[in-house]
Formats: C-alpha cells, sequence, structure tokens
C-alpha cells in the first residue's frame, strides 16, 4: 500500500509586518506627494518644447532663404 502524503500548511506571517496594510499603504502615499512637491524641474529656456520648435522654424525658414542665393 503506498501511503500519500499530507500537504503540510504553514502559518508564515510576514518578518517586518507589524503594522495595518492601510496605515502602510497611507504612508507611503503621503511620502510620495512630498517628493512630488519638494522635486522642481529646472526651468532653461533652451531645453523648453516651445524654444525647440521656434529654433527649428527659424532654422527650416533660413535655409529656405539662403538656398535662394545658390
Amino acid at each position: 500500500m503506498a501511503f500519500s502524503k499530507k500537504h503540510r500548511q504553514f502559518n508564515i506571517k510576514p518578518k517586518y509586518q507589524n503594522a495595518t496594510d492601510e496605515g502602510q499603504e497611507q504612508d507611503i502615499q503621503s511620502k510620495w506627494h512630498e517628493l512630488k512637491q519638494s522635486r522642481t524641474r529646472k526651468k532653461s529656456i533652451l531645453t523648453s518644447p516651445w524654444y525647440m520648435v521656434l529654433f527649428l522654424i527659424a532654422v527650416l525658414v533660413l535655409w529656405c532663404y539662403l538656398s535662394g542665393y545658390e
């Protein structure tokens, strides 16, 4: 006769779970919100999208204008 082994069940708790999940989630959200507010983007006119578009248009216009002198 072959006896099948019973499936073992373990009651394992996460090692570092002392607080409730809801409290941890709110804590993470508040930290993320603070981080987003504290970061400021460099405000440089040379890297702004509008400047890049205007610069490209100016180069194309200048190129077309100067190509007439060939």
